[in-house]
């Protein structure tokens, strides 16, 4: 896999659809950005007829990452955890 280039996005910034194809626009968050909105990073062109596969497959990476993290947390705390208002409702953190 050495020869396929990787890229960052903290989001997507736009999806335009033509011809069959999907095109999403990646973005990350440099820090010099204008305006605090992310820079383009990388253009993703993906086939409209296989998005329903991408969509479930970014759905189970999701549902297992909040498993994951739910059951670390259980593990981590007692039962009874803090409220934490600043942090994002859903958000989480892996640790190591």
């Amino acid at each position: 896999m050495t020869g396929i280039p990787t890229v960052f996005g903290d989001g997507i910034i736009d999806v335009h659809v033509a011809s069959g194809v999907a095109r999403i626009t990646l973005g990350a968050q440099t820090g010099a950005t204008k305006e605090g909105k992310p820079d383009p990073s990388a253009l993703v062109v993906v086939p409209v007829l296989q998005l329903p596969n991408l969509a479930r497959v970014l759905v189970e990476v999701t549902r297992q990452l909040e498993a994951r993290a739910k059951d670390a947390a259980a593990a981590a705390a007692p039962a009874e955890q803090p409220s934490q208002p600043d942090q994002v409702a859903g958000a989480f953190r892996f640790n190591g």
